[in-house]
């Protein structure tokens, strides 16, 4: 952070996701032993102090991008009080809950990129690491994203067509 310049607090914690921006108090969040399990789990071997320098970058990729996580806001509130009142297990079951849960999982995958994006000028300005590298570690972590998506989007796509059968 203090290549780039960032004056953002890190702050250590334990929730078991390895990095994260906290739009709302505009800090970086890290589990140090999570950071180190994910750099573990790289098929392709990278060092523990490249992998955090990329995912930095990543998270103050974030913070460039903090006004449109604030103006998201309201729409995560939303969706967190209609996925907390909907009945246990409604929410993969259900399309139309299915469907919010979808939205909301494109929205983040949306932010990533964004992150991602922001992150890329930035390691080609800082030469923080390769291209190849700083690549790899992008497409490992945006997998965690689009594979629950994807996933999501097929189970979707078999309810609302078992819903349209037995209509029709």
């Amino acid at each position: 952070m203090d290549l780039t310049d960032n004056k953002l607090d890190l702050v250590e914690h334990s929730k078991g996701i390895n990095m994260s921006y906290n739009f709302i108090h505009n800090y970086v969040g890290v589990d140090l032993a999570r950071v180190q399990q994910a750099n573990e789990e790289l098929p392709i071997p990278v060092s523990l102090k490249t992998y955090i320098e990329v995912m930095t970058l990543h998270e103050l990729g974030h913070a460039a991008d903090r006004e449109a996580l604030l103006a998201s806001l309201p729409w995560t509130l939303e969706v967190y009080n209609t996925k907390k009142a909907a009945p246990k297990n409604s929410l993969y079951t259900d399309p139309d809950l299915l469907k919010i849960v979808l939205d909301e999982q494109l929205m983040n995958i949306e932010f990533e990129i964004t992150a991602w994006n922001q992150a890329e000028t930035m390691n080609n300005f800082h030469q923080i690491t390769d291209k190849q590298t700083f690549d790899f570690i992008r497409k490992h972590s945006l997998a965690s994203y689009e594979k629950p998506y994807q996933q999501n989007l097929q189970l979707y796509e078999r309810l609302h067509a078992d819903a349209v059968e037995m209509t029709a």
